[in-house]
């Protein structure tokens, strides 16, 4: 089956309540961008090992459940979101590869937590894994508790980060609310002998963060003059700074900044910390 292409919002479903609750957010996120809604259900016939003309009967049976439930989501949505235009396509693919395919021409995807797929004790599924290491577009993944009134939060490495910022900044503004800029970083012991670095090396340290978070932020906030844009600088781990801070915000925004092959989970550390343990949705950025 040919999957229709999409330059709005795709959002992955599959009866759990996590790809529920991330098809609302994602209608949302569409009303808001002013695109329509693409939801992608994908069910997994190969397994059928019947003769062959059972396994033609299990097979039909199996994608007119599909269909049954994608028309169910679908109705739910546009009961919820009326004028909202929503289409879907019911795949028999493998999950991960039909959002991929589908938010290739998609200015964002959306995914919950985890599907029925798997293990309940894990805290991301492994399809959400793997769109966000490699969607050609920003993904992203509905996770803890929204906090509609707080800032969107941005993960600042280095300048390369611009882009993650502009998203943020874009999304910020359709939302009427603020911009957080976060910059996290270690102070670094030339001498392990040394309990801590000097006082006025950590300064120096501290005036060389500072100047790069102002490269990045600076044309940002020239772009986005309505948009209140805080930049921070915070000493620690990166994944654990950003963590800490969702607490009270609307979406925490990360860059994926090394292209990933077709195959393979290439996240950068922090990138998959944030993304297990975030207290809100978080949006992944290729740059």
């Amino acid at each position: 089956m040919e999957i229709r292409a999409a330059n709005g919002v795709v959002a992955g479903i599959d009866g759990s309540v996590p790809a529920a609750e991330a098809a609302e957010w994602g209608a949302r996120e569409a009303e808001w961008r002013g695109t329509g809604l693409h939801l992608v259900h994908a069910v997994n016939t190969g397994t059928v090992t019947l003769s062959p003309r059972a396994g033609a009967t299990v097979t039909d049976l199996i994608l007119r459940e599909a269909a049954e439930l994608l028309e169910a989501v679908q109705a739910t949505l546009e009961a919820a979101h009326p004028g909202l235009r929503i289409t879907g396509d019911v795949v028999p693919r493998d999950a991960g590869e039909a959002v991929l395919t589908a938010a290739e021409h998609a200015s964002l995807a959306v995914l919950g937590t985890r599907g029925h797929g798997g293990f309940a004790s894990l805290l991301l599924g492994s399809v959400s894994l793997r769109v966000a290491a490699h969607a050609a577009c920003p993904v992203a993944v509905v996770r803890g508790a929204e906090h509609p009134d707080g800032p969107v939060l941005v993960a600042v490495h280095d300048e390369r980060d611009a882009a993650a910022l502009r998203f943020g900044c874009e999304t910020a503004a359709r939302r009427g609310l603020p911009v957080r800029a976060v910059h996290a970083w270690s102070p670094v012991v030339a001498d392990v002998g040394r309990m801590a670095p000097m006082v006025d090396e950590l300064g120096e340290e501290a005036q060389l963060h500072e100047q790069l978070l102002r490269r990045t932020c600076d044309p940002v906030r020239e772009d986005y003059p309505d948009v209140e844009v805080e930049s921070h600088q915070l000493t620690g781990s990166v994944a654990a700074t950003v963590v800490e801070e969702s607490r009270t915000a609307a979406l925490v925004v990360l860059s994926r900044h090394e292209p990933a092959p077709r195959f393979g989970l290439r996240l950068a550390t922090p990138v998959h910390a944030v993304l297990h343990h975030a207290h809100c949705p978080v949006a992944v950025v290729p740059v």
